[in-house]
């Protein structure tokens, strides 16, 4: 049986990814501030740094569900035509979720929580990458580290300019670029 204090960790965890999460819609990851997040959740500034070493750490932990299902959702992509397309306008969509978040992406340190939750959707990028050449549909020379950036590029503009369907438009012509 868990002890109270347990339970209340647990729970003091929950509620600092929920004030996060909100922050995050509301001000954007970049504006945020920690001391922020511990208020909203009506803890203590020691009681998030227990939990959370830093930003890139607090982000990992609200984004880090979205991750895991943007990676899984590459394995059910796989047998669509066309599916890196698909891809990359998910991904954008993923990782403009949160204003600010792609540039906590990519400052993330490689090896950090939020750098370690990207991993997987890195891998998933490569996959259909290499599905996509092998079936002609880009480039032979397109990369998925070039892929990645592209995504992240068009979710900067997107976030930096209006109107909103700013991405479509880029990924539209990004899209022109790639493809055979």
């Amino acid at each position: 049986m868990s002890t109270p204090r347990r339970t209340d960790a647990r729970r003091n965890r929950a509620r600092l990814v929920a004030a996060a999460a909100e922050l995050f819609d509301e001000v954007g990851a970049d504006a945020t501030a920690m001391n922020d997040v511990a208020r909203r959740a009506g803890v203590g500034p020691g009681t998030l740094w227990r939990h959370f070493a830093d930003k890139d750490a607090l982000i990992a932990e609200v984004v880090g569900d979205s991750l895991d299902n943007l990676a899984a959702l590459a394995a059910d992509l796989r047998a669509e035509p066309r599916a890196l397309r698909r891809w990359v306008v998910e991904l954008v969509r993923h990782i403009s979720r949160y204003r600010g978040l792609v540039d906590a992406i990519a400052h993330a340190g490689p090896d950090g929580p939020l750098g370690g939750r990207c991993h997987a959707v890195e891998a998933a990028t490569a996959d259909l990458v290499e599905r996509a050449r092998a079936q002609g549909e880009v480039r032979a020379d397109l990369t998925a580290t070039e892929v990645v950036r592209l995504a992240m590029a068009v979710a900067w503009v997107n976030e930096a300019v209006t109107p909103p369907d700013t991405a479509d438009r880029l990924l539209s012509l990004i899209f022109e670029g790639v493809d055979r």
